[in-house]
């Protein structure tokens, strides 16, 4: 049986980045995005609006604002 496992890319003042690393879990990847905002000076970053990409549960879009946003998707 295929582990299930998650991607994440994110937009950090407009730049978009494609992490080249997988997660076990959603949380684990919300935990290591969390802690990228805040070493490019984003400490106090908050999740404003959330979108299920294609009503798909399984790929969210989080947005904090305009320029600031990740997207968390089960490969």
């Amino acid at each position: 049986m295929k582990k299930k496992h998650y991607v994440l890319e994110a937009v950090i003042e407009g730049r978009r980045i494609n992490f080249n690393k997988e997660f076990d879990s959603r949380n684990d990847a919300m935990s290591y995005v969390f802690k990228y905002f805040a070493s490019h000076g984003h400490e106090f970053m908050t999740i404003n609006e959330e979108y299920y990409i294609n009503n798909n549960k399984h790929n969210i879009e989080y947005v904090s604002d305009y320029s600031n946003r990740f997207r968390i998707a089960r490969a």
